[in-house]
């Protein structure tokens, strides 16, 4: 018998009717069609959540960072041209902690103090803004959109920062550790700024804690000499290829360290990816058990098809044959399921806003709340190999479901199976 019989066989057997066996043909199916859709939609969110988190990493920070380990401030020259040596684009930074003051408001804020022009063109800041300017002149601060609701700010309000170096020299410790309150002679007064520029780049963490100002603004707030910085930023065109120059700086640089988006993001990303392949292997074991209803469902065939399988051994049909056809009806249920099941997830990933909105609605509950997730709505993208991983997975483990039903028709005794029947 060729391998055409066998599947036109295969087929027949799977074909709708109204019978029992049918029923839970077709609930198989919509086992692993479920079990696929839901693979899909999950590792398709992960992968999207994973490379918009990148991005966004990237967005607001730099591709490699210069500091001293064991200074708080850096001088750059020396940074800046070994980067331009190796064709990236440097910036000088000042990255510190402040308290920002707005009437009788204090909050903790970070600090970038940062050259305009140099900055700008690596994040893309004036794109960013949403009311005013990113010029920085004397005495001026652009803060977020998060900030501006958090103080009720607006473009020309005057806000005063506090440095923690200023805020030391308040205070003198003595040697056994007591604190003494200096004369009022000695009392350094905060900082003021006028709010001249509003940004958002959608990175709520970021948007919640970073103001920029000037760069030498920057040094007269946190008392550091004129022109110093506390970073060197670096960016290059592929950031993927840090890590070359990361080695290259480190020898032309020593004692400097020198840090990678890479390094400085390892344990997120690292988390994402785990979490990704901890999800597709708990997934699975949906498909698993769609592969156990199928395995059920043959079991059932070959006793109700106990007679044809005995006429087809006496007709000269080999046990092999018999095995196999019963093999392929398992490979078809995974290829239907797989197929419907890929369309499904597809569409559910294309509408997941929309569905994630509604059951919002419905059930009265923030599914994906930003503060958590720092992103406004729910990301995904569709990877093929993710597709076609998931694909040939259920493939497999719906085709060995069939291999304990086809061994036991393989063995059936031709001359038993028509006496009994």
């Amino acid at each position: 018998m060729n391998l055409k019989t066998e599947f036109f066989l295969a087929k027949r057997y799977l074909r709708p009717k109204r019978s029992a066996v049918s029923i839970i043909t077709c609930i198989s199916v919509i086992g692993v069609l479920l079990g696929v859709a839901v693979l899909i939609v999950v590792l398709s969110v992960m992968t999207g959540f994973t490379d918009l988190m990148r991005k966004k990493l990237l967005a607001v920070g730099a591709h490699v960072q210069i500091d001293n380990a064991y200074y708080k401030t850096i001088q750059p020259d020396k940074a800046v041209d070994a980067l331009k040596a190796h064709n990236a684009r440097p910036a000088a930074i000042v990255s510190a902690p402040v308290l920002l003051q707005f009437r009788k408001q204090l909050l903790p804020k970070h600090v970038m103090g940062v050259y305009p022009e140099q900055i700008d063109k690596q994040m893309n800041i004036k794109k960013m803004l949403l009311d005013g300017t990113f010029k920085l002149k004397k005495n001026e601060i652009v803060i977020s959109q998060y900030i501006s609701r958090q103080l009720g700010l607006r473009i020309g309000h005057k806000v005063l920062l506090h440095s923690p170096e200023k805020l030391l020299k308040l205070v003198d410790f003595k040697k056994n550790n007591q604190l003494v309150m200096k004369k009022n002679d000695e009392v350094y007064l905060p900082s003021e700024f006028t709010v001249s520029g509003i940004y958002s780049f959608g990175k709520r963490d970021f948007d919640m804690s970073v103001i920029f100002i000037g760069l030498d603004d920057a040094d007269d707030l946190f008392l550091f000499d004129w022109g110093m910085a506390t970073t060197v930023y670096g960016w290059i065109d592929n950031p993927d290829k840090i890590d070359q120059l990361a080695e290259k700086l480190a020898k032309e640089l020593p004692g400097k360290r020198i840090r990678t988006w890479k390094q400085l993001n390892k344990n997120l990303l690292d988390v994402l990816m785990v979490e990704k392949n901890m999800m597709f292997f708990l997934l699975v074991f949906i498909v698993l058990v769609a592969a156990f209803s199928i395995t059920n469902t043959l079991i059932t065939m070959v006793f109700q098809k106990t007679r044809e399988i005995g006429l087809l051994k006496a007709l000269g049909a080999t046990s092999g044959t018999v095995m196999r056809i019963f093999i392929l009806q398992g490979m078809f249920v995974g290829i239907v399921g797989s197929v419907l099941g890929t369309a499904a997830g597809i569409m559910v990933v294309y509408w997941r806003n929309h569905i994630l909105s509604f059951a919002s609605r419905v059930f009265n509950l923030e599914l994906f709340p930003p503060e958590f997730y720092y992103f406004d709505g729910l990301p995904a993208k569709i990877i093929a190999g993710d597709v076609a991983i998931v694909v040939i997975v259920t493939i497999v483990l719906c085709t060995v479901g069939g291999i304990i039903p086809a061994w036991r028709a393989a063995t059936l005794d031709p001359a038993k199976a028509l006496r009994n029947e």
